[in-house]
């Protein structure tokens, strides 16, 4: 009789015997990233006859949801387009809108960077809900400085119709950051199951929605002024 080290299980998956090795990044390191150079490092490995290995675990899995993903996001910027131009019916309006929303996510973006937080599909998803809420602030904007010029008193200078719009949608505006805040920033304390993906969804919402703000307190007047003020100048030639 002898004693030998040997495995504790033996398992097996498709009618193979299989072993499992465990492996968990460094925070600063996606499973992506890993698989991507260990594959480079494993490229000349040569394995006996019978035996092969497979990635599987998250690497797999945002794997598939990426594939998926090519997919939703053009939709879903096709889908806000069509909604946002639906708003206005306006090419002009909906185009300022859409082409600005980036300026939007760059809080986000910043806010991930400084938190060192990896890339991840939870990530993915609070873009996503992200470009609904400032797209639907921005197109509440939109909606007041066209009010207001449509209002517009005869002789009455364009800028101060600018500025007195958008004033008015100071308070809404802020009235929405921090009742989103109030509700996000808690998320990012919580311990527990199934914290890290909220908070994942959260980080993104939250660095986005002050850039949010500045894109629609400051950015959409200043875009709105530029563009219908050369309408305004033959007008005021006339007069």
């Amino acid at each position: 009789l002898s004693y030998e080290e040997g495995a504790s299980v033996i398992k097996s998956e498709k009618g193979m015997k299989v072993n499992f090795i465990y492996i968990t990044p460094k925070p600063q390191v996606t499973a992506q990233r890993y698989k991507e150079e260990a594959e480079k490092l494993l490229a000349n490995l040569k394995l006996p006859d019978g035996y092969y290995y497979e990635w599987a675990g998250q690497s797999q899995y945002l794997q598939s949801a990426m594939e998926k993903l090519r997919i939703i996001i053009p939709l879903t910027l096709v889908i806000l387009f069509v909604l946002i131009y639906l708003a206005f019916g306006n090419l002009l309006y909906t185009s300022m809108i859409f082409f600005t929303l980036p300026l939007a996510l760059a809080g986000g973006v910043y806010y991930l960077a400084w938190l060192h937080l990896n890339f991840s599909i939870a990530v993915v998803v609070g873009f996503i809900a992200l470009l609904g809420v400032a797209a639907e602030t921005s197109i509440v904007m939109v909606v007041y400085l066209d009010e207001a010029l449509k209002n517009r008193k005869p002789h009455e200078d364009f800028r101060e119709v600018v500025i007195n719009g958008a004033a008015l949608r100071l308070r809404p505006k802020l009235m929405t950051v921090f009742a989103i805040l109030g509700g996000l920033v808690p998320i990012l304390y919580i311990k527990g199951v199934g914290s890290e993906v909220m908070q994942a969804i959260a980080i993104p919402m939250i660095g986005g929605m002050v850039s949010s703000a500045v894109l629609t307190l400051l950015v959409i007047p200043a875009l709105f002024y530029i563009l219908r003020k050369p309408e305004e100048t033959p007008q005021k030639a006339e007069q």
